[in-house]
């Protein structure tokens, strides 16, 4: 209960800055890891629901590569919908202030799960993973893009050995969050939960674990960020 109300809290300060906050530290990359993310779903999917939605980018994003026909958001910071709201296309959301890890949905509603840069706020991954798998349709899509942790086998990198800028990342977020955000605390959490997450590689096996088949890892931009999906099964 304290994680969930921190994290909120966080999102809460940060929402009228958050997309401009995200484009500049990502030098806008975040833009063309969540079009990566889009191109994986299905040509007829339907429903899909953006999971820790924040402001909604996601799901504007499969809309406007013709993914999908009716897009849910749902996120615990209202704040972060209400910019959202505000967006152009936002007709097309259905929008909904709730916990991920216990979502006002019937089973197997959803064709599709998106999530980016939200799996690592949940205060259990795991109990978020059921209640995804729960709302999703036999054999329906999930895709996971985040900042995961470390993963030498997937990034190719040294074992210990953490990404140069990840590194520079961490200095820098907290230091941008204060000037330009006016809250480092903000940005150090979430600078700190990169790197304090599961690989990519071990979020892969968890999928594996619960059943998904078609699982996959896909690098973006030298490993930085990591695409992780897999098909509910049948």
């Amino acid at each position: 209960m304290a994680h969930r109300r921190q994290v909120r809290e966080i999102f809460e300060r940060i929402a009228g800055v958050y997309d401009f906050m995200n484009h500049l530290l990502s030098l806008n990359l975040d833009r063309r890891w969540r079009r990566s993310l889009a191109r994986h779903l299905d040509d007829d999917v339907w429903e899909v629901l953006d999971l820790c939605s924040g402001t909604g980018d996601l799901a504007l994003t499969c809309a406007q590569a013709g993914k999908g026909r009716c897009y849910l958001e749902i996120d615990i910071c209202p704040e972060m919908l209400a910019v959202s709201r505000n967006k152009q296309g936002h007709k097309l959301l259905q929008l909904t202030a709730a916990d991920a890890l216990q979502m006002p949905l019937r089973d197997w509603t959803v064709d599709a799960v998106v999530v980016a840069f939200g799996i690592r706020n949940l205060a259990d991954v795991k109990r978020g993973l059921t209640e995804m798998t729960r709302v999703l349709r036999p054999s329906g899509q999930l895709l996971v893009l985040e900042f995961f942790g470390n993963d030498p086998i997937s990034s190719g990198e040294m074992r210990g050995a953490a990404h140069p800028v990840r590194v520079l990342l961490d200095r820098l977020v907290p230091a941008l969050g204060h000037a330009v955000a006016r809250d480092q605390a903000a940005y150090r959490y979430l600078s700190v939960s990169m790197g304090q997450f599961q690989s990519a590689g071990e979020f892969a096996t968890l999928l594996q674990e619960y059943g998904y088949k078609e699982v996959f890892v896909e690098r973006q931009t030298l490993g930085i960020a990591h695409l992780v999906g897999g098909r509910r099964p049948a």
